[in-house]
């Protein structure tokens, strides 16, 4: 990644007297170890791990349910053990929504691309009582034409007739007593947990002509709705699909036809990505494929700012229509702070935010772009025994340019694991400059929890 730097690597302090014997050129690997130490100030302990411990495996029989616990997808009461479950929107909220829906001609939207989200309700006009099996899936039309919608899709359950039933009593969070129950809230709108699916693409089945449509949505973000009406309360933060009704029985021999308006008011849903609360993040340095002869410290100018990528993990074991038992790690991309070509279980996150890879994301980057919303996908990890109970998040295989990005136990890391609730460093902010404790974590081992301990919260995104 292209950086400033002002401090020269090559004048660490040679005390002894250096022959006129040629010295043996150092590794790259020697020369990033010996500019970290130089970083937090002293060697690296030899049994700091950079925070990779086993994680738990939340494991799904073929149904969809937890094979130790008593959710389901659908069994709403339970989401908060294992998601954070989005708040409910208000009625203002929803009304602001609907309102820009109502009024506004469009025709280009955005896309977000999640392999786990919740779909909420939020209006329908009278046309949507004819809208019926909503479905989400790849941004593939023909494929999903020819193959079936029903068939190459994901029906969101309890979404029909332009409309959803409403849920209570969703499980918001853990109780934190022990047990297996959840603090539980009434949700006024219905509201439904996907899972291994796609947000590219959402559908529904159109009753009175007996056809799908794959096409007549569009997705829009809270902010665009912000900007449209800028009055109280904002909805930024969130995306919204809308969809725009036709039919076309013609094929019934019937003359009934009704074109589109390109006002997608006809039924209006919000999505939001799917967060699971078993996450770890992992937060990566690229600098070890740099030039590390120009290595300096410096705020503002230099590198070790740990927001070249930054992603979470989940690991979710699922029994597939075989009845064997497949690990997923599921993967929440949020921040590509590199501008090198740079791969998280062999996919490269430029490409994953739809960006040319000199472009920095969420990393309030000069000329970079701020504010896209995070990528969810999955990585089949393959078959594995039932009773391997748990996985490490350092198992995900990160390159930048050919070169693995590595955290090894004693050694200078290119990547640490922190909690999922955990911000990363603007760019060209160097790490220990918000937070201190880093350098004492580096070389003592402890804190385990430095990254609680936030010294300047300015400098972080």
């Amino acid at each position: 990644m292209k950086k400033y730097f002002l401090m020269g690597f090559v004048a660490l302090a040679f005390t002894a007297c250096v022959s006129d014997k040629e010295v043996t050129p150092q590794t790259q690997e020697e020369k990033y170890e010996k500019a970290f130490e130089q970083l937090v100030g002293g060697a690296v302990n030899a049994n700091v791990n950079w925070g990779f411990d086993a994680q738990q495996v939340a494991a799904f029989d073929a149904d969809g349910k937890l094979t130790s616990m008593r959710s389901t997808n659908t069994n709403n009461n339970e989401w908060g053990r294992y998601m954070y479950v989005p708040e409910e929107m208000t009625a203002a909220q929803k009304a602001k929504v609907k309102k820009y829906f109502d009024e506004t001609k469009l025709s280009k939207g955005i896309s977000v691309d999640w392999s786990e989200f919740f779909v909420h309700q939020v209006s329908q006009t009278e046309k949507g009582k004819y809208m019926n099996y909503l479905y989400c899936g790849k941004d593939d039309f023909e494929a999903a034409k020819n193959n079936g919608y029903d068939q190459a899709n994901t029906h969101v359950n309890n979404f029909n007739g332009g409309s959803s039933t409403a849920k209570k009593n969703v499980g918001i969070a853990p109780m934190n007593d022990g047990s297996q129950n959840c603090i539980e809230k009434d949700y006024t709108d219905g509201i439904m947990y996907v899972y291994n699916s796609s947000s590219e693409m959402f559908g529904f089945y159109n009753s009175y002509d007996s056809q799908f449509y794959a096409d007549n949505y569009i997705m829009i973000s809270g902010e665009m709705i912000d900007a449209a009406y800028p009055e109280e309360p904002s909805v930024a933060g969130m995306y919204f699909v809308g969809f725009d009704y036709e039919h076309d029985k013609t094929h019934m021999n019937e003359n009934d036809i009704e074109e589109r308006n390109w006002y997608f008011n006809d039924w209006v849903i919000r999505v939001s990505p799917g967060i699971r609360r078993d996450s770890k993040r992992i937060m990566v340095e690229d600098l070890i494929a740099s030039d590390l002869s120009q290595v300096g410290y410096s705020e503002g100018k230099s590198d070790w700012d740990f927001n070249d990528a930054v992603f979470d993990v989940a690991f979710s074991r699922e029994q597939n229509k075989n009845n064997q038992f497949e690990d997923w790690a599921i993967i929440t991309l949020w921040a590509a702070g590199g501008t090198k070509t740079l791969t998280v279980g062999g996919k490269e996150v430029h490409e994953l935010f739809g960006v040319p890879t000199k472009t920095m994301v969420n990393t309030a980057a000069p000329n970079g772009i701020d504010g896209l919303a995070p990528v969810i996908f999955r990585i089949n990890l393959g078959a594995t025994p039932q009773d391997w109970a748990a996985r490490n998040a350092n198992e995900i295989k990160v390159f930048v340019e050919g070169t693995e990005l590595k955290a090894e136990t004693g050694k200078a890391p290119q990547k640490v694991e922190v909690s999922n609730t955990t911000r990363w460093m603007k760019e060209m902010l160097i790490i220990t400059g918000g937070y201190a404790d880093f350098a004492t974590y580096a070389t003592s081992n402890s804190p385990k929890d430095w990254y609680n301990n936030v010294t300047d919260a300015s400098k972080l995104y």
